[in-house]
């Protein structure tokens, strides 16, 4: 093998290994677990974020369980009105 086929044959490991490091995004990692500060508030965001989205989905899913519940007793069917009833009846109860 003659130095110039070793050369390019390191080169293109070599670019290949760059490409590799790029697309893996690791110099942006190492820099995020060298700043604490900009690893805290990214943290931290994302928890905000997380909170929020799990607050408003359930908040979009008990009131759709309202609205099919209403709907329900609003059709005035013979057990399960009653039975909302006295779900009802023991929600007051336990106040």
């Amino acid at each position: 093998m003659s130095e110039k086929e070793y050369s390019k044959e390191v080169y293109e490991k070599i670019s290949k290994l760059c490409d590799d490091f790029n697309r893996t995004r690791l110099l942006e990692y190492i820099e995020l677990v060298n700043s604490p500060k900009k690893l805290f508030w990214l943290n931290f965001m994302s928890g905000v974020a997380k909170g929020l989205g799990l607050t408003i989905g359930t908040a979009i899913i008990l009131l759709i369980l309202f609205k099919i519940t209403q709907h329900l007793v609003a059709l005035n069917i013979p057990y399960i009105t009653t039975w909302i009833a006295d779900v009802i009846d023991m929600v007051k109860a336990s106040r």
